[in-house]
C-alpha cells in the first residue's frame, strides 16, 4: 500500500529500474514485471504463522456463534483507533482467520524456498486440513470449499495510519483478500491464488502467531484473543466492554460475554500463551504473559481505543 507521494528517490529506483527493462527483450520485460508483482511476504518459522495486525486488532475474523453468520454491505469493523475497515461480504471468522493464516505461510513457505516465481500456490486438501486442525473428511472439505468462497468474494477497504516519533505515514487498501482458487475434486487439491498487494499489509505490521498454541484452544474467543495479545510488545488492560466489541461477538448480555470470556482466558493460561490474568473493579482486564521476545513487528501503534461503538456501560 504505497502512499500517495513517493520520496524523491523512489523515483530515481523507479526511473533506473525502466531503463534497464528497456535494454532487455520484451519476453524477459514480461517475466520481470511479474516477478516484481509476487506477494513477497516475510519469512518466519515453520511453528509460526505471520499475520498482518489488522487481522489481529479488529473484528474482521469475528467471533461468531454456529449459524449467526450475516452477509454485510459496507459494514464498519471495530478496531483499534488508526485502523479503519469497511467489508462487505459473509462475515468471516476464526475459521476463516486460520485458512487465510495457513495460505499466508504457504506463499511465504514457497517463495523463498523456491526462489522463483509461481502465480499459484498448490496444496493437498488433506495436508491443509490437518496443518489447521481439521479433520479430512467430506465434511472438513466441504468447510474449506466454503471458507475459499467467503474469502474470495470479499471486498475490503482498509485506511492505516501508521504513527511514527516525527511523522505519521497512511495507506490504504481495497479488493479481496483472496484473488481466486481452482480445485480439483479427482486430485483433491487446490491451486490458490492470493492477492499481491496483500503482502503490502505486512508493512503495516504483522505478528507471528504460535501455532502449535492456537490449535489447542478449543473457543473461537481464545483463538481471537491469542492473536490480539500476541499483537502487542506488552498487555495493556483493556476494558471488558472494549474486548467484546473489538472481537466481534454476538453475545448480547455482558455478563454472558464476561462468563465466555473467563474461561477463555483460561485456556490461554493452559496452553502457557499468558501467566495469569484478571478483572480489576474497573471491570478492565489485566493479563501477565511468559516473558519472551514479542512476535509483532511494526506495531500499528499501542492502544485499545475503538473507531466505533465505544461503550462505558458495566452488567
Amino acid at each position: 500500500m504505497p502512499s500517495e507521494e513517493k520520496p524523491f528517490g523512489a523515483y530515481a529506483v523507479d526511473a533506473a529500474e525502466e531503463r534497464y527493462l528497456k535494454r532487455l527483450s520484451p519476453e524477459l520485460q514480461d517475466k520481470i514485471r511479474k516477478l516484481n508483482q509476487i506477494p513477497l511476504l516475510p519469512e518466519w518459522p515453520g511453528t509460526t504463522r505471520g499475520v498482518p495486525n489488522l487481522c489481529l486488532r479488529s473484528a474482521l475474523f469475528r467471533v461468531v456463534r454456529r449459524g449467526a453468520r450475516r452477509a454485510v454491505v459496507g459494514e464498519t469493523i471495530a478496531s483499534v483507533a488508526g485502523l479503519n475497515i469497511r467489508y462487505t461480504g459473509w462475515q468471516l471468522d476464526q475459521g476463516d482467520f486460520d485458512v487465510l493464516a495457513q495460505a499466508f505461510h504457504l506463499q511465504s513457505s514457497q517463495r523463498h524456498m523456491e526462489k522463483i516465481y509461481l502465480e499459484y500456490i498448490n496444496f493437498r486438501i488433506k495436508s491443509f486440513l490437518r496443518s489447521i486442525g481439521r479433520q479430512p473428511g467430506k465434511s472438513g472439505r466441504e468447510w474449506l470449499k466454503e471458507s475459499f468462497r467467503r474469502l474470495t468474494a470479499t471486498a475490503i477497504e482498509i485506511d492505516i495510519e501508521i504513527r511514527h516519533t516525527l511523522t505519521n505515514e497512511a495507506f490504504a487498501y481495497a479488493g479481496p483478500l483472496i484473488d481466486e482458487f481452482i480445485h480439483s475434486e479427482r486430485e483433491q487439491t487446490y491451486s490458490l491464488k492470493i492477492n499481491p498487494r496483500l503482502a503490502e499489509l505486512f508493512n503495516a505490521g504483522w505478528t507471528q502467531i504460535q501455532w502449535h498454541q492456537r490449535l489447542r484452544l478449543k473457543t473461537d474467543l481464545a483463538k481471537w484473543l491469542h492473536g490480539f495479545y500476541a499483537s502487542h510488545k506488552e498487555p495493556y488492560s483493556v476494558k471488558v466492554i472494549t474486548l467484546k466489541i473489538l472481537c466481534g461477538s454476538n453475545c448480547h448480555r455482558l455478563v454472558d460475554f464476561r462468563r465466555s470470556l473467563r474461561m477463555a482466558m483460561d485456556e490461554l493460561v493452559k496452553v502457557a500463551a499468558i501467566l495469569a490474568w484478571r478483572i480489576d473493579t474497573q471491570d478492565k482486564m489485566h493479563v501477565q504473559r511468559p516473558p519472551k521476545i514479542t512476535n509483532s513487528t511494526t506495531d500499528l501503534q499501542r492502544g485499545g481505543a475503538l473507531t466505533q461503538g465505544r461503550q462505558n456501560s458495566r452488567t
